[in-house]
């Protein structure tokens, strides 16, 4: 990445102490709303009913009859036959459960617009990846991504906030933000949300990042990236990027048909090692790790096996994936979510989901 992200106003000056309250082994801790977990909970159900009010704003807006998902709408690519394979080379403490060298687990794949409406292909906007992968004792593990490496908000409430800003009327969404968030942070906002929101060349050549932490067993928290490879091998480097496809409504979703059609598609998993609050912060969700800082290390590749997914069966696998709930916390324990966006949305997400499934 070449543009830079800002640090929080009161960004410390060191790493987290070993000894600090709360602080695990590796020197890192969670900061909770209010002061406890308790607290923080019950701030997080009162930012669920804002967001429930978004989705039924977007829905109203749309003219549709039915809620959809409060953000990635509109999905774009389903596929219940992908494969996540770890390296077989992958360092020892790079394992976690059942991420160990070799491993192949088998992966839905769910890539969408992240827009609260559905809309045109073509129109800027971030991009989404979402993956459900099967373990072998039972049981699922979600991970999910955007098309930006950091969040545009800080935390939960400052999200929710300003999701309920874009959602009403475009001509107040800037005084309010500005009311809101005052004028360095609204700048920042703005700023993220031009350089995050575009067109995209192709969901195939797209990188989707984490944004927000997770634990990633005794490695400790970690962000993770996917990232396109070619379709003959994973050291063949990231695809370049291309031209936007043509900009009907469903531009994207006939360019990667087009790519599956005879060819695999593949992206490289790799994920970052947490290094001290100051650098990889944990709470807050919009700044960046940076490469320099915390290196990418390589730990398993997606592969997307060549079908038809226009045909009557590729549809109807798309609309059996877009019926699936996506959740970071849909995982085992050893890898939860972390960070105050993370863990706003156990909540958030049930409460929108029970909206979606309401339809």
């Amino acid at each position: 990445m070449t543009d830079t992200h800002d640090s929080p106003p009161d960004a410390p000056d060191a790493p987290d102490a070993p000894d600090a309250p709360d602080a695990t082994p590796g020197g890192w801790r969670e900061i909770y709303h209010g002061g406890s977990p308790e607290a923080e909970e019950a701030h997080f159900r009162d930012l669920a009913d804002v967001v429930v009010g978004v989705q039924r704003t977007n829905k109203r807006k749309s003219g549709s009859q039915v809620s959809r998902r409060t953000f990635h709408a509109k999905i774009v690519v389903g596929v219940d036959n992908a494969e996540l394979a770890f390296r077989t080379d992958l360092p020892s403490d790079l394992w976690a459960g059942d991420f160990t060298a070799g491993a192949r687990l088998p992966a839905v794949v769910r890539l969408s617009n992240a827009s609260g409406t559905v809309r045109p292909d073509g129109s800027p906007d971030l991009r989404g990846a979402a993956l459900k992968l099967t373990l072998p004792g039972g049981g699922e593990h979600d991970l999910l991504m955007t098309s930006y490496p950091v969040s545009h908000a800080r935390d939960a409430t400052q999200f929710v906030e300003i999701a309920r800003i874009g959602a009403g009327p475009k001509p107040l969404v800037l005084p309010r933000m500005l009311a809101k968030l005052g004028p360095s942070e609204t700048a920042r906002v703005l700023r993220n949300l031009r350089q995050a929101n575009r067109p995209s060349p192709g969901l195939a050549l797209e990188s989707y990042w984490s944004r927000g932490a997770v634990l990633w067993g005794a490695t400790g928290p970690v962000r993770f990236r996917l990232s396109p490879l070619g379709p003959l091998s994973p050291h063949d480097g990231p695809v370049p990027a291309s031209t936007p496809p043509p900009d009907p409504a469903d531009g994207l979703q006939a360019d990667f048909a087009a790519r599956l059609s005879d060819a695999s598609v593949r992206f490289a998993l790799h994920i970052q090692k947490y290094v001290s609050e100051r650098l990889t912060p944990i709470e807050d969700g919009a700044v960046e790790w940076k490469e320099s800082d915390s290196p990418w290390l390589a730990v398993a590749t997606l592969t997307i096996p060549a079908q038809n997914t226009l045909d009557p069966n590729g549809r109807a696998t798309r609309e059996r994936v877009d019926t699936l709930a996506f959740n970071p916390w849909h995982a085992p324990a050893e890898f939860r979510p972390l960070g105050n966006l993370n863990r706003a949305r156990r909540t958030v997400y049930a409460a929108s989901a029970r909206e979606w499934h309401a339809r």
